[in-house]
Parts: structure tokens; sequence; C-alpha cells
């Protein structure tokens, strides 16, 4: 089905793919559990994230993954000082903690397919962000060589 609108119909297209990766990552087989992965790790991002950062990583993702990523922000008191604990209930909140997921699985997954669609450029600036803790979800490719 087609918009008829060359750049809706091509973000579609690759959320579409980026939701595929996360069914692949994740081992998943439902496109709506793969979409609340991708927006709860994302919202969490989002409002750990300074200002400026969560809009510089807003500008590298495609235009119907970045209405998602905006969906319900307010900008006022942000960034959000939480650490990894939080970070995780927020993502699992987007299932329902009754939920047999693992939070920390989810957002390793998600970093994993933002990092194979980004790149280090823009993630590695998100990382260096957050703390140490929070870091430690991200794909062992971004972590210094020893």
């Amino acid at each position: 089905m087609s918009t008829g609108v060359t750049n809706l119909d091509s973000s579609i297209e690759l959320t579409n793919v980026w939701l595929k990766d996360i069914l692949e990552q994740l081992k998943w087989q439902s496109k709506n559990s793969a979409y609340e992965a991708l927006r709860g790790t994302l919202h969490a991002l989002r409002d750990r994230l300074p200002m400026e950062e969560a809009v510089q990583l807003a500008a590298q993702l495609p235009l119907v993954i970045k209405g998602m990523y905006y969906d319900g922000w307010t900008p006022r008191d942000k960034p959000e000082k939480f650490k990894k604990e939080e970070f995780a209930r927020r993502v699992h909140e987007q299932f329902g903690l009754d939920s047999g997921v693992n939070p920390a699985e989810v957002i390793r997954g998600v970093l994993r397919v933002m990092y194979r669609h980004m790149g280090e450029g823009e993630l590695g600036h998100v990382k260096s962000n957050m703390p140490a803790e929070i870091q430690e979800w991200f794909p062992e490719e971004m972590r210094p060589k020893q």
C-alpha cells in the first residue's frame, strides 16, 4: 500500500526494515512487540539525553521513527538523570510490567539495530552522554579496544 508520497513511502519501508531487524535480533514474531521495543528504548534514550543531543539523535532517524521518538515528548526538565534500573523499567513499561520481556535484552537488541542502521557516529555521541552502567548495553563494536 502506497501513500503516493515518495518520502513517506520510503520512510515507512525503512521503518519496516528496522522492525524486521528487531524481530530477528530478539527472535520474536510480533511486529507490535518490535514497535514497543523500539519506542520504549527511543523514549528512554530521549529522556536521558541533554536536549541538544536528543534533537541531534532525532535528526538521524527515518521520518516515521522520528515521529515515534518525539511522540509525547516534553523537553521541560530534561535530561532526567535516571539510572540503569529506571531506564530498564521505562522500556519494560511499554510491554506491561507483568510481561515476560527482559528489558536489558530488548535494549541491547534495539541498540544493535540502531548501530546497524546509523553507525557509530551519532550513536557514539548518544553513548557518551549515558552513564557507564547504561553504556554497557551498547553494542560490543562500540566498546573501546583494549
